[in-house]
């Protein structure tokens, strides 16, 4: 019976643990998808590869780069960049994270997530999307990419010297 209930645990500990992915500093996720004419990029990164800390900002100083880091993320043609080939035009920008407005929850490990909208005249003309992250963010090192569109479902990895998907 022990060794039932022992097997029971470790075997849903592996489910939780493969279903939700270590928050690894440094480490980002994209998710591109394509429907459509619609494409659409989600990132998810923590808040210590692009500020350097994870708190709810504790002082002027770090209000401001909290605000700095927000309008790079904003400036989604610096940020993300789809083939230029499908004329795509941004149509949407959502940031969201603890730390606007101060609702991070000390010593959490905590994130920013971003979604970034387009429409593409072109989209079949779609190849590949190129990042400026790795320029405005030294300590971001690794983007994990997951990709599904009509050409199918890849995965692949970004760093500063391979700064761009292609599918």
């Amino acid at each position: 019976m022990k060794h039932c209930i022992f097997g029971l645990i470790l075997g849903l500990t592996a489910i939780f643990t493969q279903a939700a992915p270590a928050h690894v500093h440094g480490e980002a996720r994209m998710e591109i998808s394509i429907e459509r004419e619609q494409l659409v990029i989600a990132l998810e990164i923590p808040l210590d590869s692009l500020l350097g800390f994870e708190h709810a900002p504790r002082n002027a100083r770090e209000r401001e780069v909290v605000q700095g880091m927000a309008a790079k993320l904003r400036e989604a043609g610096k940020v993300l960049m789809p083939s230029v080939a499908a004329q795509c035009k941004l149509t949407g920008v959502e940031l969201d994270s603890p730390v606007f407005g101060g609702k991070a929850e000390p010593g959490k490990h905590n994130d920013l997530d971003a979604r970034y909208t387009w429409h593409c005249a072109k989209a079949e003309a779609l190849r590949d999307v190129a990042t400026g992250l790795f320029a405005d963010f030294p300590k971001l090192r690794r983007i994990t990419v997951e990709f599904a569109g009509p050409q199918g479902q890849r995965a692949g990895r970004l760093d500063a010297r391979n700064p761009r998907f292609n599918w």
